[in-house]
């Protein structure tokens, strides 16, 4: 009897790669283990999910698929026979490049623009990141329609999806817990769902000090590892959120507690606001104003001669325009204009821990709690090195589940969430939240190439006109949704800096965003 144990590895889900080993015996696979030879490299010391030991019955499933299969019925529907026939590799492939080398001929992109190749993995969009070489034979290709996943659109509309692109160029974000002293966690299952290394870390985190806060209707296997568990009624943790803010804003001194040079520095909160929600501008070159203090006028957004910007205050600008969606423009010779932050105060004025625990069926103190226990976890100020260079430590994390970051509310979650890191500095830097490898924005191969600088100092987004003139009300070509339906973005116009945005739209207009300039900390 011969043994072999070959290491390899599992992928079936995002959480991995999990490192194994196949017991070979005989020449064929009979078990998989742990691979202990990399423990020292692996985050979750060569540890493997159970999941991966069910790869050995998925390859012994009598109705697997064994070869390439070419469909000969051309018919569809529930009562169709596929009519699948087995064939052999050199026919599938010859199959695959003549169709290839016919959509080549024919040219790759149709009358309309669009890629005649479309290309589905199987996974809703994301496994392509893991394909190894078939990226590169993707990328000699040229354009390729890769909007058709597996379903996402019906079963996975995740506002965290669409905003963490929007906001950190990443499909959701994680807490960076080898530096986090607080994790506070809206019915996210991580102890569950994020595999043997998010729980193998977050549990080295717990030993050195790190608490773990689970909010969530039901007591999951994380509610209850976690160190307290708060049960709330289902679908209010926005309101929960929004008590926090209110608590911070309202009934704490902001000054001292909120990161000021953050806010001031590397958001847009000090951006004038005009009377219809959108930036004042300067009349010639249209760049947003703030406040200059120590001037006692406007200054350009970016003009690096002001020290000292106002983030709250009402404040008479002389001859400014402002602009609207589609480049709809206002002029005044003489207006009255606020900082974002400032209406970002007002806006949260009515949200007080009493109306949120209403809602919540909850205890007004247990918000009020969370909120300072949040704002004391996030060390402002604080710095630490890391491979030797000097960034800031901001150790506190706001996780949101699935079902928080779905459906009715779940917008407001992930706005608020995201504001509440803001007031910290706690975007992308030690021990916040950090966007993950896994992104919509193409190219896959890196999260950076997709960030470009564009008006008003924020990261550029590729959204369709909404126009009258170049609006497309009806389907056109491929994907189905090519057009903005409505005026859901129309508010949208300032995403945001390289790196990190958040925006803030109340009834489509522009209250506050912010973002992180070039100082960034990209994982």
């Amino acid at each position: 009897m011969t043994l072999q144990k070959i290491p390899t590895y599992c992928y079936q889900c995002v959480c991995g790669p999990d490192l194994l080993k196949i017991v070979v015996k005989d020449g064929t696979p009979v078990a998989v283990e742990p691979n202990f030879d990399v423990s020292d490299k692996h985050p979750a010391g060569g540890r493997v999910c159970i999941k991966a030991y069910g790869l050995i019955q998925k390859m012994y499933n009598p109705w697997r698929v064994k070869a390439p299969m070419v469909r000969t019925n051309p018919r569809k529907g529930v009562d169709e026979d596929p009519g699948w026939r087995e064939v052999s590799w050199d026919e599938a492939l010859e199959l695959v490049a003549s169709k290839l080398r016919k959509v080549r001929g024919r040219g790759l992109l149709d009358e309309r623009g669009y890629p005649r190749l479309a290309v589905t993995l199987g996974g809703a969009g994301t496994p392509q990141a893991y394909f190894g070489t078939l990226n590169a034979f993707f990328a000699a290709c040229g354009p390729i329609d890769f909007s058709l996943g597996s379903g996402q659109g019906v079963k996975c509309y995740h506002t965290e999806h669409l905003f963490g692109e929007y906001w950190h160029r990443a499909f959701i974000v994680a807490a960076d817990v080898p530096y986090t002293r607080l994790v506070i966690s809206f019915g996210h299952n991580d102890n569950a769902s994020g595999g043997v290394t998010g729980v193998w870390r977050n549990a080295h985190a717990r030993v050195n000090g790190m608490r773990w806060v689970q909010v969530e209707p039901h007591l999951s296997v994380t509610g209850a590892t976690a160190d307290e568990w708060i049960p709330i009624k289902p679908k209010t943790d926005a309101a929960f959120l929004y008590g926090m803010l209110h608590t911070i804003l309202h009934e704490m001194r902001w000054q001292d507690v909120c990161d000021l040079e953050f806010l001031k520095r590397m958001t847009n909160s000090p951006y004038l606001i005009g009377p219809r929600g959108y930036y004042i501008r300067d009349p010639e070159s249209r760049k947003p104003l703030v406040w200059d203090k120590l001037r006692g006028e406007p200054r350009a957004y970016d003009d690096a001669t002001v020290s000292e910007p106002a983030l709250v205050g009402r404040f008479r600008v002389g001859r400014c325009v402002e602009i609207g969606p589609d480049g709809e423009t206002w002029e005044y010779e003489d207006v009255e204009c606020r900082p974002a932050f400032d209406l970002l105060i007002e806006h949260m004025k009515p949200y007080t821990p009493e109306w949120a625990a209403k809602i919540c069926d909850l205890s007004s103190d247990v918000i009020r709690r969370l909120a300072r226990e949040f704002i004391s976890s996030a060390m402002v100020g604080a710095t630490v090195e890391v491979d030797g260079v000097k960034m800031p430590l901001r150790p506190v994390a706001i996780l949101l589940g699935k079902t928080v970051s779905n459906g009715w509310g779940a917008y407001q979650a992930v706005w608020a969430r995201t504001i509440l890191q803001s007031l910290v500095g706690a975007l992308e830097v030690p021990g916040s939240i950090l966007g993950v490898t896994i992104r919509l924005n193409r190219p896959m191969f890196d999260r950076l190439e997709s960030v470009k600088i564009g008006a008003d100092g924020f990261m550029a987004q590729q959204l369709n006109p909404t126009d009258r003139e170049r609006w497309e009300a009806a389907r056109v070509g491929i994907p189905i949704t090519v057009s903005l339906r409505g005026p859901l973005f129309s508010g949208v116009y300032a995403a945001m800096k390289t790196g990190v945005t958040m925006v803030s739209i109340v009834h489509g207009r522009v209250l506050t965003a912010y973002a992180n300039p070039d100082r960034i900390i990209i994982p």
